[in-house]
């Protein structure tokens, strides 16, 4: 094993830096831990917004396309945030054994590779994505398809950055520090606030680029979160280390990690295919109009979901740890804790949504037609808020202890099998039209907790070895 350039020996003065899942109270300990997460994700989320507030100004066409360049961002982001995710797995598992120092080389491995992979996936997705425009049917648009083209071409330089800081964000979660990549997302978040608008509608002699301004502003910040990203951890200030010296690719190790991690990979690779086809059945009906209001209207799901995303994070890296320590009576008691949690604040975030969601469509539009059908989705939407929520955090129990495939396959079968034909039936062939495309949704998130919940309590999950 190679050596570590900075002593594991400080160990002990880094975990501080961290919450203790191992022996904390569970329900202070994971809402202190989910914190600095869901925060995280909220910033990450005026990170979309901001895009999408300034490239409103250019017209519908460009809310559409920034919806669809969003969608198809996160299937590219599919392909290295498994790797990442079975990265952090078994970082956490090897923490909670006790193994520091072999944390630290997963965490070297993972972090090469990332870098190298993603060069590599950013040009090949570049030579292929006029064929993926076309797939998706925007040519139909002219419009829409020059914004969304141009938009990708800018945010594809930003790959290697975006997958590389994510890397390390999922390394420094797992060893127990979630106010790390908070602090990251914040200032590539403010990078992005101030490039944006400057270079979508230019000033002084900066000239105005457009929808390509706003890909070159986001992928600029991605590098600089990169770069940040990497001297916090060679410095040894994350809690963890990079070994570096005598570097050479551990290729059974990674291996261990792709085979967790591909099981991730396709679980996301299943929710972008859901969405995508889902903005295909849209597209069937109005593109301008009914479009860009799912684009607003799941803007408004992922800011309510920034909690469940945050839980669940946290969730998987107690189940990691906890079971690394042999604890699996922590792990049920974790579980039921954010269960209860998510329930409440969920409940209250649907209500708020039912109410009060027609005050941000009018934030960015004031075309009545793309409101009324924002808030027709929303209306519909929020009644899956909770159901979501519980079959969310319930795959990350199962995916925390290893058992990657197996939370593959739920979301497969709910949001494919299940939410793909229903979402088509109800909205061709009934009276519900676009309605019955939101209304599907909500059933396959349903279909998602009954399915999680049955896995969980059979207790299968629990014996996966990594």
């Amino acid at each position: 094993m190679n050596t570590s350039t900075t002593s594991d020996s400080e160990a002990p003065k880094q975990q501080r830096m961290g919450v203790d899942l191992l022996n904390g109270p569970v329900d202070s300990t994971l809402r202190i831990f989910a914190l600095p997460l869901a925060f995280s994700f909220i910033v990450n989320m005026l990170y979309s917004w901001i895009d999408t507030f300034f490239v409103s100004k250019l017209g519908s066409a460009a809310i559409a396309a920034i919806g669809v360049s969003e969608q198809l961002g996160f299937m590219i982001f599919n392909f290295g945030s498994g790797f990442a995710i079975g990265t952090g797995i078994i970082v956490a598992r090897r923490i909670g054994e006790g193994n520091r120092d072999e944390a630290s080389y997963t965490a070297t491995q993972g972090i090469m590779t990332m870098l190298v992979f993603s060069t590599v996936l950013a040009i090949i997705l570049g030579l292929f994505l006029p064929m993926t425009l076309t797939a998706l049917g925007l040519d139909k648009d002219p419009q829409v398809y020059a914004f969304t083209e141009i938009y990708l071409y800018a945010l594809l330089f930003g790959v290697p950055g975006n997958f590389v800081t994510f890397q390390i964000n999922a390394i420094i979660r797992s060893s127990g520090n979630s106010v790390y990549p908070m602090s990251i997302l914040l200032l590539t978040t403010i990078i992005n606030a101030i490039l944006a608008p400057l270079l979508i509608f230019g000033w002084e002699f900066i000239p105005a680029y457009g929808m390509l301004g706003a890909g070159i502003a986001t992928a600029a910040s991605q590098i600089i979160g990169a770069m940040i990203s990497l001297s916090m951890i060679i410095s040894g200030k994350a809690g963890l280390n990079l070994k570096l010296k005598g570097f050479a690719f551990d290729f059974p190790l990674l291996f261990k990690i792709i085979k967790q991690g591909i099981w991730s990979s396709l679980q996301m690779f299943s929710v972008s295919i859901s969405r995508l086809a889902l903005f295909k059945f849209a597209s069937n009906f109005d593109p301008k109009i009914t479009l860009a209001a799912y684009t607003l209207g799941l803007k408004v799901d992922l800011f309510a979901f920034m909690s469940v995303f945050a839980m669940g994070i946290a969730l998987e890296t107690a189940t990691g740890q906890n079971l690394g320590a042999r604890q699996e009576h922590r792990i049920v008691l974790f579980y039921r804790s954010a269960v209860r949690q998510l329930t409440l604040l969920l409940g209250v975030l649907a209500v708020l949504t039912y109410l009060f969601g027609e005050y941000f469509a009018r934030i960015y539009t004031n075309d009545p037609a793309i409101i009324r059908e924002t808030v027709e989705y929303l209306r519909i939407a929020c009644f899956g808020y909770i159901f979501f929520a519980i079959g969310s955090i319930t795959l990350r129990v199962i995916s925390g202890a290893g058992a990657a495939a197996r939370s593959m396959m739920i979301v497969f079968i709910s949001l494919v099998l299940i939410q793909i034909p229903l979402a088509f039936i109800l909205s061709h062939y009934t009276l519900l039209h676009e309605s019955g495309i939101w209304i599907g949704v909500v059933l396959s998130y349903i279909a998602l907790t009954a399915i999680g919940y049955q896995q969980y309590r059979s207790g299968k999950w629990l014996t996966v070895q990594i």
